[in-house]
Parts: structure tokens; sequence; C-alpha cells
């Protein structure tokens, strides 16, 4: 019964390890093809239209595959919990994964970020490099 117990403890922290393994704050497998470094600039909009949309502009810095930046988001009324926020996430190829205050999925095409931020209410957003 002991050896029995041993096993399973052994799977579970073995399965328990693999769940970390694949967090969704992990850094990505893919070099980085993009540098977002700098200012930027644009619009968002809830996908539920009438939670709000409005503007926001903020600076990102990039190390490596890692990001991190601080945003300021105007409009969406009360809708909007953190009107200052700031971002963490990763770089893989020229896509862009946040991992906090919220998590979402970002593809940089030239001086255009666009995707989706997935908050307590999703979100559609573009922004453009200044």
């Amino acid at each position: 019964m002991r050896a029995l117990f041993g096993r399973i403890l052994i799977v579970s922290v073995m399965l328990a390890g693999v769940g970390c393994a694949t967090s969704p704050g992990a850094a990505p497998t893919a070099a980085p093809t993009v540098n977002v470094t700098g200012r930027w600039a644009g619009t968002w909009s809830f996908q539920n239209p009438s939670l709000g949309a409005g503007s926001l502009s903020g600076s990102f810095q990039q190390d490596g595959s890692r990001i991190s930046g601080t945003f300021t988001i105007v409009g969406g009324g009360n809708a909007v919990r953190n009107p200052s926020a700031m971002l963490v996430g990763f770089v893989s190829g020229n896509q862009i994964t946040l991992s906090q205050p919220s998590s979402g999925t970002l593809t940089v095409n030239g001086d255009v970020i666009s995707g989706v931020v997935n908050g307590l209410d999703t979100a559609t957003l573009t922004l453009r490099r200044q």
C-alpha cells in the first residue's frame, strides 16, 4: 500500500510539473522578430459594443522576448476598471502574449499592433507606433 501511495504521489508531482511548464506566463519558444520598444497610441472597443470604446496610449520596453509597459486608457465609462495599466508579456516571432494584468494575444505588423485583450470584458485594440 505504501509503495502504491508513493507511485501515485510521484505521478501527481509529474503532472503538476507539466501543468506549470505550459502556464500562460511562460516565456515563448520562438525568438522575437519585432521590437516594440517605444510609444504607441490607438483605439480600443469592447466586443460587446454597449460597454463602450475609447483610446489608449503608452509605451513598451522590450528586453529580449520580455515586454513591459504602462498605458492610459480613456473611455468605456464604468466598464474600465483600471484607467492606467502596467502590462507584462512576451514576444514570440511577431506575436505578443500578454500575461498581466490581463491575458491577450496581439499581432505586430510593421508599425501596427492589433488583437484581443481578455480582461473582465473582452476588448479589441489597434495601436500605432508614435
